[in-house]
């Protein structure tokens, strides 16, 4: 009897499992049919591969079913920007208070989906991001598996297996039959952009699909307000490993200003696109660093150790060069200063290494629209 139990209960569990797979890939298949349209007329208009739009809509939106989705036709978590005169939509996700407490992030809110469609094309497109992701569009709008590496190269996602997942749901759900081969070249990209203004002095922020709101919790208020008139501006001496030195406590090494990126990642044993990831401001692997450039070997901290908290500004130094300086993230550098990626402090300004400054606080500064040299990456397997 008890057999016969654990027979039927076997089937029961096998029967809803299928039930379960057979809606979802129905629902899978209603979402590609409702979009694959617009898909399609924004890779004509943007070269960008129909296929890779889908599947970052199908992940990114959970099949249209997110309550951002579903409330503010919001299918690609797109934020409001300072810029933003539109519908808005607020839900808890990653911004903080001055106490460095999660509080309501504003996503912009489209009439329809097909407009959120339009306008992450317009963030791959922004010119401020051309040495970001510019080289996607010399990989053609024929190579999702390019495009989907190169999206998690130029930083669009921190989960290791984003792309896999992209490549994973083109080819179970065939979306690359709707790719095909346009010509929009990519000294052309930046003319797509002027039929939207404003976006290149105020991006949208684009939410990853991996992000989760605990990966801020490093981001704490410092409880002993310092004083900016006590910070120390000393540099962190390297302690010598051999060949290697040690920053923040993070393994790093100083380029010769002769060897190639992917030199020194085959002279310390790393895999070059890790390096890549460490050092955002390195954005190809034949990169050739200036010498005594520092190059790091393991991810950045969120916060220094020891006992400086400023660092004042000098003329000649960008946010990332500061970030380098003292083995913090960039992104955790912008975050406590309240600063945009293409910011620039001026001259003199104390910027926070720790605490994570009130609005009232920001540095001044300037943005600077950066239009550099884009990187062919050719074939990007």
């Amino acid at each position: 009897m008890f057999r016969t139990i654990n027979i039927s209960l076997v089937i029961s569990i096998f029967c809803t499992f299928s039930s379960v797979m057979v809606a979802h890939k129905k629902l899978t298949e209603n979402y590609i049919s409702a979009y694959k349209d617009v898909a399609i007329s924004e890779m004509k208009r943007t070269s960008i591969p129909a296929s890779i739009k889908l599947a970052q809509g199908i992940m990114e939106s959970d099949l249209g079913r997110s309550p951002l989705a579903t409330i503010a036709n919001n299918h690609f978590g797109i934020k409001c920007g300072s810029q933003w005169a539109g519908g808005t939509y607020y839900k808890v996700d990653d911004d903080l208070d001055s106490t460095g407490t999660l509080i309501e992030s504003c996503f912009r809110s489209f009439s329809t989906a097909f407009d959120s469609y339009r306008a992450h094309s317009e963030f791959l497109l922004n010119p401020a991001k051309a040495s970001r992701y510019g080289f996607l569009f010399n990989l053609g709008s024929t190579d999702y598996v390019g495009w989907a590496h190169g999206l998690k190269y130029a930083g669009y996602a921190t989960d290791p297996t984003y792309p896999d997942k992209l490549i994973k749901i083109i080819e179970k759900y065939h979306l690359s039959q709707y790719d095909e081969a346009v010509d929009v070249k990519i000294k052309e990209y930046q003319e797509v952009v002027k039929e939207n203004p404003g976006q290149s002095s105020s991006e949208p922020q684009i939410v990853k699909a991996d992000q989760k709101s605990s990966k801020n919790s490093d981001y704490t208020s410092n409880a002993n307000k310092e004083n900016p008139n006590n910070q120390n501006n000393t540099k962190p001496q390297p302690t010598h490993k051999g060949r290697l030195n040690v920053i923040n406590g993070l393994t790093m090494t100083l380029a010769s200003g002769q060897e190639s990126l992917k030199s020194i990642a085959s002279r310390t044993r790393s895999d070059v696109f890790d390096l890549l990831e460490y050092n955002e401001g390195l954005r190809s692997p034949d990169y050739v660093p200036y010498k005594d450039e520092v190059v790091f070997l393991e991810r950045k901290k969120k916060n220094i150790e020891g006992e400086v908290s400023y660092h004042t500004f000098q003329e000649y130094e960008t946010v990332y060069t500061v970030s380098q300086k003292y083995g913090i993230r960039l992104e955790s550098l912008l975050a406590k200063n309240n600063l945009h990626r293409d910011a620039q402090p001026y001259q003199g300004e104390q910027i926070s290494l720790v605490r994570q400054l009130q609005k009232r606080e920001t540095p001044r500064h300037k943005l600077i629209e950066r239009f550099d040299a884009y990187i062919d990456l050719g074939g990007l397997k």
